[in-house]
């Protein structure tokens, strides 16, 4: 994978799957079904036989991303303004990206 499919994937890709997941209205059905799938995703890193690598990363990433959608979902039931729906959501879009960072950050301190 070249660097540039990576940033696309991660600063592109994650937010618009936020989006996607915060684009209909919350209930509580949805928040049961998407505790379920975090918990799902964290489970297949935890109980796999194979050794940590991309597909153990991408999972976590993939359950972090669920994990700020469902923050953003509840806060989405509270909020009553349509600019306070818009920020909250912009928030949760930026928020996906912060685990990247600071793995690059991490690596770029290791050296």
């Amino acid at each position: 994978m070249s660097f540039l499919q990576a940033y696309i994937l991660v600063f592109v890709g994650g937010p618009l799957l936020m989006l996607l997941l915060t684009r209909r209205e919350a209930s509580m059905l949805s928040f049961v079904l998407g505790v379920g799938v975090v918990a799902a995703a964290l489970a297949s890193v935890i109980f796999s036989k194979s050794s940590p690598g991309l597909g153990s990363l991408g999972m976590l990433w993939l359950a972090w991303i669920g994990t700020v959608s469902l923050c953003v979902r509840a806060i989405m039931r509270r909020a009553k303004t349509k600019r306070a729906m818009a920020l909250t959501k912009a928030i949760g879009a930026m928020a996906t990206v912060i685990p990247w960072l600071g793995l690059a950050a991490a690596d770029w301190m290791a050296g």
